[in-house]
């Protein structure tokens, strides 16, 4: 028979003092299993639990990383509605409309202009091409609803009076027309005329209001070219 001594309950953990009083347990080899799975000493195990308890963010670091996520959340919004109603920036790719605004410039289209406004005479907009939506042209508006155009022997024609416009890269070379432009469309030239997919193609045609997109009102890239999109007034000769 084995006498009823406490220090001989954990013979068997090679842990040193590990006692089933120390342990906290009544059990011996409770705390022998104990001792061993864990590798440390049962105060140790304690420490760790309740470091492992304690919250890894205080409540007030929780709130701050709120308050940074609504505003992140805001700002996205913010900018969704201005660039769907109010303005967006577009590259300027091509030739088609040197010399005023030159390939890789950068623009800013004002969206919202034409929700009060119709398009003027010599407004510069940027439209949904008509064969390919995701695609965006830029040219400048030349004859508006009811206009009679023709080009004809270099020079642009509305409404029976040549235009005279100093805005353009070379005279108008080709013909088309007389034709009328119907409602709710507008007759588009680039300034470079020579070199243009325009409204005097088949492809582009009269472009429909519902296809512009806005009007081209800033230039913000590069730096030198920093300016306001020019809108001259095309002026009305005697053919």
């Amino acid at each position: 028979m084995i006498p009823d001594d406490s220090g001989l309950k954990c013979e068997d953990s090679k842990a040193g003092n590990c006692d089933a009083e120390h342990c906290g347990v009544k059990d011996g080899n409770s705390c022998s299993e104990t001792c061993l799975a864990s590798g440390m000493e049962p105060i140790e195990q304690e420490v760790m639990a309740e470091a492992g308890a304690r919250p890894i963010l205080s409540a007030e670091m929780k709130a701050e990383i709120l308050e940074y996520v609504q505003a992140f959340a805001v700002a996205i919004v913010l900018a969704a509605f201005i660039i769907t109603f109010i303005a967006q920036s577009f590259v300027v790719e091509g030739s088609s409309m040197e010399p005023s605004l030159h390939n890789r410039e950068r623009l800013l289209v004002n969206k919202l202009v034409y929700r009060f406004r119709k398009p003027e005479y010599g407004d510069v907009v940027v439209f949904r091409y008509p064969a390919n939506p995701k695609r965006r042209f830029i040219k400048r508006v030349i004859g508006v609803p009811g206009d009679e155009v023709e080009v004809r022997d270099g020079f642009v024609i509305v409404n029976g009076m040549t235009l005279d416009e100093d805005y353009t890269m070379d005279l108008t070379y080709g013909y088309f027309g007389p034709k009328t432009v119907p409602d709710g469309h507008y007759f588009v030239l680039g300034d470079n005329r020579n070199n243009s997919d325009d409204s005097r193609y088949p492809d582009v045609g009269f472009v429909p209001m519902a296809n512009i997109v806005g009007k081209a009102s800033f230039i913000w890239w590069p730096p030198r070219r920093i300016s306001l999109v020019r809108n001259p007034e095309a002026r009305l000769v005697n053919p």
